[in-house]
């Protein structure tokens, strides 16, 4: 359905008066806007002049504005500096003959020292109220004029200091205002609110020039040889000819051909000798020799107008680009050689498009544009009379199109509109009528399109009509309004993909079928396709296919530019040749210049597939975005060409988009050390000058970044202009940067040379600029600082050789007593593990002699000699234990992996225990033995384990030395905090030399042994007191005695990096003699009621004893027979192969053993369902806490260390036994089966939830038996019985009922079903039986079961 045609016939004249104003803008003028928004400090810009070098300034009302191409730099007033710009308020801007800038502000004048980056001021008298310099000129004597707009004139002569001000007759003309003075006939000219004066400078006085106007005031003149054009505030533009003084008016009329407004500000000649009128309300183009204007305004909707209509200032660079100063709108930026792109989008103003993104774009036979958009359906461009049209789909009228969604199209030979679309099908509109033909899908209807998304639609040379969709190729037929599907060819082949993107007919007739999967060559003629293409480009996306004029085809994909090669047959793509577009392509579209013009995601780019160059435009030149989109693209008979993309379709003739070459200066702008500015006479000493007038630039060490600054000013093509550069001795070849900047860092020292060029988007360059760099060494790598090290090398190796020569004797020395303490150290630490490992092996033996003595003193003899001699066996054997043990405990002592763990007790009561330990020993030894303490109680941190091995070792030294009738005492008393234990006696002594080596490993005094035999026991005494933070010191005389004084620490904070535990009552592990005797006589009877082995149902328990020494295991064989059936293996693998044989209820392994040791025997046996519930006690001769922890986390129930009592053995087998059959008691009389209840391991839990799932699955099958219950659980039946036999003490049969049972009770309880149901959802064949096997299970019927429930 056609829109918007009421709206253009009623707005008919405006539009057209709109259209004229908008073509003469498109067609004449585009305008660059630089404002605030490209960092201009203010938008008001009152003056624009361009320096020596090339640099744009702009004075604004905040402040002066350079302008480099790309950026701003702002001067503004800086409290407290003197070389600052003093105006903030900046008005005129002049550049004199030697290129200086000067500055006039609300401050007085100012001029830019271009070497040093600052200002010298020139501060003028002011006046009340507005005041300003309001122009600078300079005469021929290269004097600077300034005048204030309060109508003051100041003169500031060549070689002077400061400005004088200028004396004339101002009040007899009644001047108050002075806005232009310039150099004019030798005299100066002066524009004023009354008129424009003549003033010579001699006499004073001022003459007025007749403009044929009373009082005109003046804002500007342009002076054009000996004609002055006058721009005057409300009387237009006065020409005035000096030589005849004839006067030419041009004022606005309401008529055509007149300037835009009577107001103007400023005037200015380009190079084609036209003026530029700014005016208050527009700019003006005069053409002096036709007397023609052509205006140009702001458009809010339009691009590339003028971006305010009060133009203040006009200036013209070197480029001849013309800069213009708005008031409110910044800058804006002419050259007739700028880049020319029209724009078309919704925000055009009255000639707007409906929808921003556009997807195609077609020119009909009438030369007009229909545009297809993403979402508000065909725009109709009629360009004749310059009008947009829309059709959109309405689902209320079905004479409308069938989606807005526009893919495709094509004209039919009736100039109908072929539109094809995404999720719409095929349409066909009438453009005279706007009736629109829809054809859908009807996957009923063999004879319709193929798919609903259209992508492609192409009018052969015969008018043929293919339609290309994302499920195949059509051909439509017109005259039955059909669609033929061309699947297959007449060889039988298919396209490369049905999924069409794109169709195109080349010069020689063929269709080129683009796809998802590369592209097809059909032959529409034959009906033929060739597919031996496809294969080729089988992994690209096409995008679009077109043929220049040469006849060759082009191809774009997704991944970039591909050309057919046709002698070939080949292709040669983006991956082949360096020159191809890479990236995804959507459009191609050759022009009739022979370029290939290329849309992309990165811009527009122009590609020479003769000279192998490209050109890449992007928004910053007017298009409407970078990001174009697929089909957009559309060449017009006339050459224009139109790409579209996500913000409108810009459009424009190549022809146009050229820029004639330019002649590029380079010039180096500037120069930063670690990001500051380097100005010449700085703190740097870098710069005497302005770096372009430098030619070397020397840096001192400490400046290791440096950045050189360049410009070209190329004002046109900015963003297109590249710079090679090369820093000889550095680089090999040329880099290329588009930054106006270089940086350099850390240059090793030496002299390099910075070459650097131009290069211009029209393949012109700029002459090579070099500058020489020298990078200074660090002060040490100078030559004085080599002379300096030397002479210094020389005193020093002297002075080393004396001090050498003096020490070597001393090293030697040195060296020796460490290879003699290298030597002890060594003979220790063999001694050491010498000792360690016969106690490891010692402990197997201790465990056959310590476990038959207990047995044999345990029985009643009546042979008296033999219990003495069994008992004095029992207490050597208990000795060498102790010294073993204590072996170990000194080893980790020495290693630091002995932990302090301490609790707070009482030390008084603690030493009196051990006193009273060695009381029987004293009584026997006939040795006077007292106990004394200074403290009732005690109590601080400390290890009792430690405190007792230290206080037995102190003490069993004293009565190994103390002769009968002599004294040994132990006294506690406390001193700074330390609590101070002191054992004396009165024995044979030490001598003086001697005394201090007592502490010492396998020490000897005078070869008699002073460490318990074992060569260790004081050593280990000084290692226990320095782990417990404390100090141990000998003090002895022979023949009197010796003294041995502990010092332990009772600070808390000297233990808060050590264990602590609960404090309890210490219970003495190293025992005398005597004790360990009588501790035997009785034995422990509720440790022998432990013993005794609870009957299972009967049976005798069966144990597996594992151990790799045979007498180990005959003794324990014979030991635990009587209560047992034994079996015995070797090592772990022998054992699990009995244990798959048989069941055992307990195993008892030793740990280390060949083939498999304990440990990992263990382990396997805990992760076997089969006997995972195995208890298992581990038997080692390793007693550190470490390997215990092992034992359990690989799955042990216990853990014994040898040697051990084999009744405590006996005792734990017992013990794990009668919680075995505790366990299987509770469960028999408990009718809920909770599997953590009853398992021991996480394996046997799991197996009793499967076990539950399993039976809870299949209850309600009255036919679920044993057997199907073990194939479930993957068991064989022996072994599922014997299973449930070790853990629930039941057979699997009785677990099932089990179950059943529970679950009849729980539906009982839940009162929602009756027996009967409840019989049959529980597995049972009747009620009947139901009930009778009920009543044998719980004893009584089921209805008496819930009536006692219920009660």
């Amino acid at each position: 359905m056609r829109k918007g045609c009421v709206c253009f016939c009623a707005a008919l004249i405006p539009l057209l008066v709109f259209s004229q104003a908008a073509l003469a803008q498109v067609d004449g003028r585009h305008f660059r806007n630089i404002s605030v928004d490209k960092g201009l400090s203010q938008s008001t810009v009152f003056s624009i002049k361009q320096d020596s070098l090339g640099f744009i300034w702009m004075a604004t009302q905040d402040g002066l504005n350079r302008y480099d191409s790309k950026g701003f730099k702002v001067y503004r007033p800086v409290d407290g500096e003197k070389n600052g710009l003093q105006s903030h308020y900046i008005r005129c801007l002049f550049v004199d003959h030697k290129g200086l800038m000067w500055i006039g502000g609300n401050k007085g004048v100012s001029r830019y020292n271009y070497a040093s980056d600052d200002f010298a001021n020139y501060k003028l008298p002011g006046s009340l109220g507005e005041w300003y310099i309001s122009s600078i000129t300079e005469d021929a004597a290269h004097s600077i004029w300034a005048t204030t707009i309060t109508g003051s004139v100041f003169k500031l002569t060549a070689g002077a200091a400061q400005f004088k001000p200028v004396n004339f007759d101002a009040i007899e003309h009644g001047i108050k205002k002075i806005t232009y003075i310039s150099a004019w006939n030798k005299n100066m000219l002066i524009g004023t609110d009354v008129g424009l004066f003549e003033f010579s400078g001699q006499g004073h006085r001022l003459k007025k020039l007749n403009l044929g106007v009373d009082k005109p005031a003046i804002n500007d003149v342009n002076i054009d040889g000996s004609n002055l054009w006058v721009a005057t505030e409300g009387n237009g533009l006065i020409k005035y000819e000096s030589q005849n003084a004839k006067l030419t008016f041009f004022t606005h009329q309401s008529a055509q051909n007149s300037i835009a407004d009577n107001n103007v500000r400023c005037i200015g000649k380009d190079e084609e000798g036209n003026f530029w009128l700014g005016t208050f309300k527009g700019l003006s183009v005069l053409n002096p020799n036709t007397s023609t204007l052509e205006n140009y305004y702001h458009q809010i909707s339009q691009p590339y107008t003028i971006s305010q209509n009060s133009v203040r200032c006009f200036f013209k660079d070197r480029q001849n680009g013309i800069w213009l100063g708005t008031f409110y709108g910044g800058v804006n930026y002419y050259h007739k050689s700028d880049i020319k792109f029209n724009l078309l989008s919704q925000n055009t103003g009255r000639l707007s498009l409906n929808d921003e993104v556009i997807s195609v774009i077609k020119e009909d036979v009438k030369g007009n544009f229909w545009i297809g958009t993403n979402d508000k359906g065909l725009n109709y461009w009629n360009r004749a009379a310059n009008t947009i049209s829309y059709f959109t789909s309405s689902e209320s009228n079905a004479n409308s199109l069938s989606s807005n969604n526009i893919k495709a199209i094509a004209f039919d030979d009736n100039q109908n509109l072929l539109v094809g679309m995404h999720n719409g099908g095929f349409n066909i509109l009438n453009p005279a009528t706007g009736n629109v033909k829809r054809y859908r899908h009807n996957e009923h209807d063999p004879n319709s399109i193929a798919g609903d998304l259209v992508y492609a639609i192409l009018k052969d040379y015969k008018s043929r009509i293919w339609i290309g969709t994302r499920s195949g190729l059509d051909q439509f037929i017109p005259l039955n309004q059909t669609f033929e599907h061309i699947h297959l060819d007449r060889a039988g082949k298919r396209p490369a993909s049905d999924d069409i993107t794109y169709l195109f007919e080349d010069s020689k007739h063929r269709i080129w079928i683009g796809t998802t999967n590369g592209i097809t060559l059909f032959y529409p003629d034959n009906l033929l396709f060739d597919n031996d293409l496809a294969r080729q480009l089988h992994d690209e996306v096409i995008s679009c296919i077109t043929e220049d004029k040469k006849g060759r085809v082009w191809i774009g994909s997704r991944e970039g530019l591909i050309l057919y090669d046709g002698g070939r047959q080949s292709f040669v793509t983006y991956k082949d040749r360096k020159d191809f577009v890479k990236g995804t392509i959507y459009g191609l579209q050759p022009d009739n210049e022979g370029n290939l013009w290329v849309s992309t995601n990165r811009g527009l780019i122009r590609y020479n597939p003769d000279t192998k160059t490209t050109q890449a435009f992007d928004e910053s030149d007017g298009l409407q975005n970078n990001q174009f989109n697929d089909y957009a693209f559309c060449k017009a008979k006339d050459g224009m060409l139109l790409f579209g993309g996500i913000k409108g379709l810009s459009y424009f003739y190549p022809s146009g988009i050229k820029q004639q070459q330019l002649p590029l200066k380079l010039t180096f702008t500037g120069l930063a050390v670690f990001n500051k500015n380097v100005t010449s006479g700085d703190d740097t000493k870098i710069l005497d000058n302005h770096i372009d007038q430098s030619d070397e630039l020397k840096f001192a060490s400490a400046y290791k970044q440096f950045t050189i600054y360049f410009n070209t000013f190329n004002y046109i093509s900015a963003n297109r202009t590249r710079y090679l550069y090369k820093l000889d001795g550095l680089d090999k070849d040329w880099l290329s940067t588009e930054d106006l900047k270089i940086t350099y860092n850390n240059l090793k020292a030496g002299s390099y040379n910075f070459l650097i060029k131009a290069l211009g988007p029209n393949g012109e360059t700029s002459a090579v600029r070099s500058m020489k760099i020298i990078i200074s060494p660090p002060w040490y790598n100078a030559t004085w600082f080599y002379l300096l090290l030397l002479a210094l090398a020389g005193t020093g190796s002297y002075i080393a050789y004396r001090i050498i020569s003096e020490r070597i004797k001393a090293l030697q020395q040195l060296k020796l007593e460490r290879v003699d303490k290298e030597r002890v150290r060594y003979i220790n630490q063999v001694k050491m593990d010498f000792f360690t490992n016969v106690s490891h092996e010692l402990r197997t033996p201790l465990t056959l002699i310590l476990a038959p003595l207990e047995e044999l003193i345990k029985k009643p003899s009546a042979d008296k000699l033999i219990t003495k001699r069994h008992e004095m066996m029992l207490i050597n054997a208990k000795r060498l234990y102790n010294l073993v043990d204590q072996l170990f405990e000194f080893r980790k002592t020495e290693a630091g992996t002995r932990k302090l763990k301490v609790g707070k007790s009482d030390i008084v009561s603690f030493i009196h225990e051990i006193y009273e330990s060695f009381k029987p020993l004293s009584e026997k030894n006939e040795v006077q033995y007292t106990y004394y303490s200074s403290e009732a109680k005690l109590a601080f941190y400390f290890d009792s384990d430690a405190m007792e091995k230290i206080l037995f070792n102190l003490l069993s030294n004293a009565f190994k030395y103390t002769r009968a009738h002599h004294k040994i005492n132990v006294e506690l008393s406390t001193q700074n905090n330390y609590a101070l234990i002191t054992v004396t006696d009165t024995g044979v002594g030490i001598a003086a030399d001697e005394i201090a080596k007592v502490f010492d490993r396998f020490y000897q005094v005078n070869n008699q042994e002073m460490n318990l035999g074992s060569g260790v026991g004081l050593a280990f005494t000084k290692s226990l007191v320095e782990l417990h933070h404390g100090t141990i010191k000998a003090e002895s005389e022979p023949g009197k005695g010796s003294r041995f004084t502990v010092a332990i620490p009772m600070d808390d904070a000297a233990y808060q990096h050590d264990v602590r535990t609960e404090a309890t009552r210490y219970e003495l592990s190293i025992v005398t003699d005597e004790e360990a005797l009588s501790g035997n006589n009785e034995p422990d009877t509720d440790q022998l009621l432990t013993t005794e082995p609870d009957e299972n149902d009967g049976q005798r328990s069966k144990l597996l004893l594992v151990d790799d020494n045979k007498e180990i295991l005959d003794y324990l064989q014979d030991y635990f027979k009587e209560s047992y059936d034994i079996t015995t293996a070797f090592d772990g693998k022998m054992a699990l192969d009995i244990l798959e044989k048989e069941q055992f209820d307990l195993v008892v392994s030793d740990v280390m053993m060949p083939e498999l040791d304990g440990l990992h025997f263990c382990k396997r046996l805990k992760q076997n369902i089969n006997t995972s519930h195995i208890p298992v006690v581990l038997l080692t001769a390793k007693t550190e806490v470490s390997q215990q922890i092992k034992g359990l986390e690989m799955g042990a129930d216990d853990y014994m260390t040898k040697p051990f009592s084999v009744d405590m053995l006996g005792a734990k087998i017992a013990s794990l036994l009668k919680s075995r059959k505790r366990l299987k008691e509770y469960y028999s009389g408990n009718k809920e089966v909770v599997p953590q209840n009853l398992a021991f391991n996480t394996l046997d839990e799991e197996f009793l939830k499967e076990a539950i799932e399993i039976v809870e699955k299949y209850l309600s099958d009255s036919d679920f038996s044993v057997d199907k219950f073990s194939r479930e659980i993957g068991m064989s039946r022996s072994n599922l019985y014997l299973k449930f036999k070790a853990i629930t003490g039941e057979s699997a049969t009785d677990f099932i009922k089990r179950i059943r049972f529970n679950k009849a009770v729980e539906l009982m309880q839940s009162k929602r079903y009756t027996i009967a149901q409840i019989t049959y959802m529980c597995g049972f064949n009747s009620p009947s039986y139901f009930s009778t096997a009920f009543k044998q299970y719980y004893g009584c019927m089921p209805s008496e079961y819930f009536e006692k429930k219920s009660q």
